[in-house]
């Protein structure tokens, strides 16, 4: 084959969760593994049926998915799609998103369809305060491959983030603490720790919203390990800041918490996450706290 099969069964791979010893279990040898995904030997067609059994998806699937590889129009739109959404660059990304035609998005890969859906409710959020599209079209995309089976891919999971974000349902709280759980069982070789992030920040603010203490210190507590572990700067001074509050609130100790709800806004100030700032003081205002 003139195409390369690696790159795209190590991304269905990793985003399925598995290990290449889960993978080749049964199948070949863990070497031989390594270099199909690196790209430097092609499996045959028996090896390549196999593989993508395990990994429920067809074998037709994977060869078109690693021709749209092929495509260099794509692949520099998606590059240049993920650049935009890690800034949260709402204008940039709507224009990378006028660019993918639905003959192109249909041969996608479903994981790979979740992530543009998944930009597309952001932009729907952020740009149209359009909840009511968006939770529709996040909705509509976890479901083309969430089963429940305990298992959860990233896109699953920020995905299940931005149900959250939008309605505090039974069903969304319970998925997200679901799929939470499932990462933090994962060993390091496989666990994410962006998705990790992402949830536990949502269930943070669903702890905030109930005044549940006991649970949003735990949260947060953990929350912050992971984001210093992720080097997330933008979500730690909320981090911070819960736990300072859950302290204070559950009189714990109510100097150490006004001491960390007063760093959390000091880091803030510091990494210039202005509306986070703003936000962290409405807190305080909010439970008559009194920070200066």
């Amino acid at each position: 084959m003139d195409f390369k099969l690696g790159s795209v069964i190590r991304k269905i791979r990793e985003d399925k969760g598995y290990t290449r010893e889960e993978l080749c279990e049964g199948i070949c040898h863990i070497n031989t593994i390594g270099n199909i995904e690196g790209n430097r030997t092609s499996p045959t067609f028996e090896l390549l049926r196999m593989m993508a059994g395990r990994l429920g998806e067809s074998v037709d699937v994977i060869i078109r998915s690693a021709e749209i590889e092929k495509n260099a129009f794509y692949v520099q739109q998606k590059m240049q799609l993920e650049k935009y959404a890690e800034a949260y660059d709402l204008d940039g990304c709507e224009a990378v998103l006028s660019l993918i035609d639905d003959d192109l998005y249909t041969k996608l890969l479903p994981a790979e369809q979740q992530f543009f859906d998944r930009v597309q409710v952001v932009v729907l959020l952020g740009s149209y305060q359009d909840v009511e599209k968006a939770y529709a079209l996040a909705k509509k995309s976890l479901y083309k491959t969430y089963k429940k089976d305990g298992h959860f891919t990233r896109e699953e999971c920020l995905l299940i983030n931005l149900l959250l974000s939008m309605k505090q349902s039974q069903k969304n709280v319970e998925l997200a603490k679901k799929a939470l759980k499932w990462i933090r069982k994962r060993d390091n070789y496989v666990q994410d720790v962006y998705a990790f992030v992402l949830l536990i920040n949502g269930l943070v603010m669903l702890s905030y919203m109930r005044e549940e203490w006991f649970e949003l210190l735990d949260y947060a507590v953990t929350g912050e390990k992971m984001a210093l572990k992720l080097d997330k700067s933008r979500f730690i001074p909320n981090f911070i800041f819960m736990q300072g509050l859950a302290t204070y609130k559950l009189m714990i100790d109510i100097n150490f918490g006004l001491s960390e709800m007063k760093r959390a806004i000091d880091y803030a100030i510091l990494i210039r996450q202005l509306d986070n700032y703003k936000d962290l003081c409405e807190y305080a205002k909010k439970h008559n706290i009194n920070l200066t």
